[in-house]
This record gives structure tokens, sequence and C-alpha cells, in this order.
């Protein structure tokens, strides 16, 4: 029962993920920075997702945890909910690639009035959810080692190419607000 369950979750949750990475939304286009980093994130979470239905696989129903089921279940829509915001805030600026466009604004509202990037820590959360259901230490070895790394270098590209676009604009909003792990306190948030 639950090892179906975790297979209806699993592939619900990876047609979720291509439509939402896929999907056209209506967009302002601008100049892509490092366009190697996007199938390269791509490549890693692939490969993390083929582990996790790997071990799946493998186990038998008495393998299954309720506890880690429900945590990396949890964790995945939690994700989930955090990135639809994070990409409904930036709407015509949202990217699967770091893209700057020629009119672009810098976003300060929404989850970005807590950290600087929301959508990367849902990536984060579901990256560390996701191994949790089947407790796949392969999916967490390919997370830790390759997909986690890529997207740190992926975080530090963004921020620089905002950084050029924005200068001291983005330096400010650099110092106000951290980096991923969001601060629930405003008093911080404007000066």
């Amino acid at each position: 029962m639950i090892k179906l369950f975790t297979l209806g979750f699993l592939f619900s949750y990876a047609v979720e993920r291509v439509l939402e990475t896929f999907w056209k939304r209506s967009k302002l286009h601008g100049k892509i920075v490092a366009p190697y980093s996007l199938p390269l994130i791509v490549s890693a979470y692939v490969s993390f997702y083929l582990a996790i239905f790997w071990d799946w696989s493998q186990m038998s129903e008495v393998q299954f945890s309720w506890w880690f089921v429900s945590i990396g279940i949890a964790m995945v829509i939690a994700s989930t909910v955090g990135r639809h915001w994070a990409i409904s805030t930036l709407g015509v600026y949202h990217s699967i690639h770091i893209e700057i466009r020629e009119q672009h604004d810098l976003i300060e509202s929404g989850p970005y009035q807590y950290t600087r990037n929301p959508y990367y820590l849902s990536n984060i959360v579901e990256a560390i959810g996701l191994p949790l259901i089947v407790n796949s230490k392969l999916a967490a070895l390919i997370v830790l080692l390759v997909y986690l790394p890529l997207l740190f270098h992926r975080i530090v590209l963004e921020e620089k190419a905002l950084e050029d676009k924005f200068n001291g604009k983005f330096i400010d909003y650099r110092a106000r607000l951290p980096t991923l792990i969001p601060r629930l306190s405003r008093s911080r948030r404007r000066r």
C-alpha cells in the first residue's frame, strides 16, 4: 500500500515538475548568462530522481517508513508552494535560465522580501525531501555532491549578473537580505 502510494506521488510530482519547469509563460526575453548551467542542473536533477525510482524499485513494502515518507512529502509540498510563490512574484522576469533583461526590475516583494533566492531555497528543500520519501542514500549522495554544488554555483552566477545590472541597488539588497535562509523579521527590510 505505502509502496504504491509513494510511486503515485513520485510519478505525479515528476509530471508536475516537468510542466512547471517547461511551461510556456509570458515573459520578457533577455540576455542569457551562463547557458551551460541549465543543462547541468537538469542533468543532476534527473540523475537523483532516477536514483529515487531505482531505490523505490528495490524496496519491499516493510522497508518504507511512514515518518520518512511523511516528512519527505511535506518538504516537497512546501517546496512547490515556495517555488510557485517565487515564480508568480517574478512574473514576466521568471526564466529557467539566468536571464537579464534591458527593462529588468529588481524584485523585492513577495518571498524576495525575506530572502534573495526563494526559488533556489525551494529547490534545496525539494532536493532534501525527495530522497527522504524512499530513504535513498544514492539520491542523497547525488544531491549533496552534484546537484547542490551546481545550484550554489548558479546562485553565484545569477547574483553576479544582477549586481552587474543593478550595481548599487543590488548591493544594498544583498546587504539587507540573506542568500537563502529567510529572515522572518522585516526590521531591516528597508532603510
